[in-house]
């Protein structure tokens, strides 16, 4: 069964719009990167983050598009020179259209 490539939800057949995030589908599907069912093809790059739905339809306050998804990242201190009381890692949420940050948050996790 095909899915939305922007919510990933399932998508009925020979549909042009989808009905959970209700964005229009790329005409042209032949373009579009197959990913192998083996993670461990997959780039590392791509395995990080996780997609939320919004509720409510927001536009982005860096590119005004109209969002309904949210892509959010972990954050993980990697380098510190001296011993620090900050949060080891926290959380970045990102528009899905322009990838600028939206917010960012350090916690200890």
């Amino acid at each position: 069964m095909p899915t939305c490539p922007f919510c990933a939800e399932a998508l009925p057949e020979d549909t042009k719009r989808c009905p959970s995030c209700l964005r229009d589908l790329p005409i042209d599907a032949e373009d579009a990167y197959e990913l192998p069912a083996d993670s461990a093809d997959i780039p590392i790059e791509w395995q990080g983050g996780a997609v939320y739905a919004l509720e409510l339809p927001a536009r982005c306050p860096h590119c005004r598009e109209v969002i309904r998804t949210l892509r959010v990242l972990r954050l993980k201190r990697t380098q510190v020179t001296f011993t620090s009381t900050l949060p080891r890692g926290g959380r970045i949420i990102v528009c899905p259209e322009c990838e600028r940050i939206v917010s960012a948050e350090l916690a200890a996790l």
